[in-house]
């Protein structure tokens, strides 16, 4: 059995310094000037490649293994956060509302996530709402996240070798799929992306030779750092990490840190300032907890942050896990409290505790190994259950932190390839024999095991069809999983799916068991509700949605729509036993100046008001409001179909053609029922002897400005 010991210290490159000593001649030992050999543009045979060109290779690898992300499609919260987020339009992107507790109050997604929000509306602008576009994004972000980790490798000093195995172990783990197959999901490949760069930044303050040039880099490490945390708080313990690397030391270039240590300690306050500034802006938008104090959907707030706490020393020695071996990778994860004394507590605490001490321990005999297991250890804080999170446990929460292991793996895989070599037998010495590849091989297989593992986990996010299947059946007791899972399939039955009987059956079986596992969740509730709207009984789907719209304290806009609706379909007997409510009208539209107020950039919310006033009678107002609606989200096709009618109702024949011929794109992806019925109706206005073709040609339309 062969013993390998962990490494020391990181790999030290050789500085390239053109000085060398002379051996012989009358001034033995003065330095002589060698001049540099310049690199060829292309290397001759049996030259090794440069650096660059072992990296592009590298990266590029990394790309053709994400390349198949490109077909996927948006989901989970894409919706939410991109294609339904009226305020990343153009016109409604106002940075002073995003800064101001109007945020909050307008329900903005991703309120206290300014940076994140702010490459969402550049992104929509420049890439409009094509998955593979945003795909295609989320894997640049992590090309650039694999570019930057070499390069701050470099800045510490990391030879060659070491560097690329660590990009190599990074760039294919496992864990990563979720935050790199999900658009939604790519503020941790942002945070990561900007906080590396303010790392990189902070280590060039720190050895500048000036106190001026110091304080101008230090500067931009700040404003790095402030715009990482503002993509998400996983940045936010760069600055201790910063100083485990000058306190350990675990290379040359990381002892060049603590030469200065009035300069770091400036450097460090200077990052501590930016992570200030992201919670400054947290606190000024909602106040405290961007998750609300009250919040149901939070398990610490049902059930005391004790025993959360308690299950999550099992979950972050799941995450070592899960780094070290890709099994157990999931979508979702079932949030559940523990009790102290748990054997399976009491195991992963001690593991916890032993892995701090051990390394605590060992960290002059093997610093890289003490540090790999310190950093990782304070970049979990944020994700640690410490604050009250929706989610306790997530495979794109590792993502930065799994860095520094990444670095040590890489770097002891090598160790373990080299001491491996010693024992294989060598290959005959040859002009011919290429180089010897078997101190790569323990690195190489971690590498195929990892990349393959990620590959197939990402397959799970191709659509939301498919990631609700796998995760009710990975975490059979999530009641989000089957709520979700229960509104894809009452989707297939507003579809006109041909075996609508039987998935309708299996929608509601879904939806009732997501409610008999978590009673006081929203989600089952707006399951049960659009399901009793395919079956015409309004009352239950004025209920349901009611209840959704009491027991959550966001996202409310949609079922606030289907309420406003449901309040003209509910049949008087209804309004009998609830004198309180009014009449329909009023209810109707209660619910809608409630919405609107809350909810300024929802347009499913506008184009439902649009549909209740065209039903009031209101035709300009409801036009006001579809036309809201569609600058809010262009690529709506209902709010055009609701437009088209509206014009017809109204006997503008001309509009309603103009629109129709205009926006068949966008009508192209509009069910066969609609489309059917709205041809039907403009062959009929046709017929109409004042119909003139060329008066249709030069109308305006219902929605004369480009959204």
């Amino acid at each position: 059995m062969v013993k390998v010991r962990a490494p020391r210290s990181l790999p030290s490159s050789n500085d390239g310094s053109p000085l060398h000593h002379a051996r012989n001649g009358p001034e033995a030992g003065a330095p002589v000037r060698v001049p540099k050999r310049r690199p060829s543009a292309r290397p001759e045979a049996g030259e090794p490649l440069s650096y660059r060109a072992r990296l592009l290779g590298l990266l590029g690898l990394i790309a053709l293994v994400h390349a198949p992300l490109l077909r996927y499609g948006l989901i989970y919260d894409d919706g939410w956060t991109l294609r339904s987020n009226g305020f990343l339009r153009r016109g409604q992107f106002e940075l002073g509302v995003l800064l101001s507790p109007e945020a909050a109050a307008r329900h903005i997604p991703d309120a206290t996530r300014p940076t994140l929000v702010a490459f969402d509306a550049l992104s929509l602008r420049v890439l409009g709402l094509e998955p593979w576009a945003h795909h295609g994004l989320s894997i640049a972000l992590h090309l650039g996240v694999c570019g930057l980790l070499a390069r701050l490798l470099r800045a510490l000093g990391v030879a060659e070798g070491p560097r690329l195995a660590s990009v190599a172990c990074f760039g294919l783990l496992a864990i990563h799929a979720e935050a790199i197959a999900v658009v939604s999901f790519r503020e941790d490949l942002l945070a990561a992306a900007l906080g590396l760069a303010a790392m990189i930044v902070a280590v060039r303050a720190i050895e500048a030779a000036r106190l001026g040039a110091a304080l101008a880099w230090g500067g931009a490490a700040l404003g790095l750092e402030a715009l990482a945390c503002g993509a998400k708080l996983s940045a936010a313990p760069l600055p201790a990490i910063l100083l485990a690397l000058a306190w350990l030391r675990p290379g040359q270039g990381c002892a060049r840190l603590a030469r200065d240590r009035g300069r770091l300690a400036l450097v460090v306050g200077l990052l501590g300032v930016g992570v200030a500034l992201a919670l400054a802006q947290t606190w000024i938008v909602h106040g405290g907890s961007p998750y609300g104090g009250d919040n149901p959907r939070i398990l610490a707030h049902r059930i005391g942050l004790g025993p959360v706490l308690a299950a999550s020393t099992k979950i972050h020695v799941g995450y070592l896990q899960q780094i070290l071996i890709p099994l157990g990778l999931s979508p979702e994860y079932v949030d559940r409290g523990a009790g102290w004394l748990e054997p399976e507590t009491v195991l992963a605490s001690a593991t916890l505790v032993g892995l701090v001490l051990a390394a605590i321990a060992v960290r002059r005999r093997a610093p890289l190994a003490s540090f790999a297991v310190l950093a990782w250890l304070l970049a979990c804080v944020p994700t640690s259950n410490l604050v009250g999170l929706p989610n306790m446990r997530a495979d794109r929460f590792m993502y930065l932190p799994s860095v520094p292991l990444c670095v040590a793996l890489a770097i002891a895989l090598l160790a373990l390839g080299r001491r491996l070599a010693d024992y294989l037998p060598k290959p005959a010495e040859s002009e011919l024999a290429g180089p010897d590849l078997s101190a790569g091989l323990p690195l190489a297989v971690f590498v195929l095991m990892q990349g393959s593992f990620g590959l197939a986990e990402a397959r799970v996010y191709v659509s939301n069809t498919t990631l609700w299947h796998e995760a009710a059946r990975r975490a059979p007791e999530s009641a989000r999983a089957h709520a979700l899972l229960g509104l894809e399939r009452v989707g297939e039955v507003r579809r006109g799916d041909q075996l609508a009987p039987k998935v309708e059956a299996a929608a509601e079986d879904a939806c009732r068991r997501a409610q008999r596992l978590d009673p006081v969740y929203e989600l089952p509730q707006l399951c049960l509700g659009s399901l009793a709207i395919v079956r015409k009984d309004w009352v239950a789907a004025y209920e349901h949605h009611a209840r959704a719209v009491e027991l959550s304290v966001d996202r409310n806009d949609r079922p606030i729509a289907a309420l406003a609706q449901l309040s003209l379909d509910l049949p008087s007997e209804w309004f009998d036993a609830h004198p309180e409510l009014g009449d329909r009208r009023s209810l109707s539209i209660a619910w809608l100046e409630r919405g609107l107020s809350a909810y300024p950039y929802s347009p499913e919310l506008h184009a439902a008001a649009g549909r209740v006033y065209h039903r009031l009678g209101q035709p300009e107002r409801a036009l006001e409001l579809y036309r809201r609606a569609r600058s809010l989200r262009p690529d709506r096709w209902e709010t055009v179909a609701a437009g088209v009618e509206l014009a017809l109702d109204l006997g503008d024949a001309a509009a309603a053609h103009r629109t129709w011929w205009s926006e068949a794109k966008v009508l192209g992806r509009a069910d066969p029922a609609t489309r059917s019925r709205l041809s039907r109706r403009l062959a009929v206005a046709r017929t109409d002897p004042h119909f003139s073709l060329l008066h249709s040609l030069l109308d305006p339309g219902v929605f004369p400005y480009e959204p």
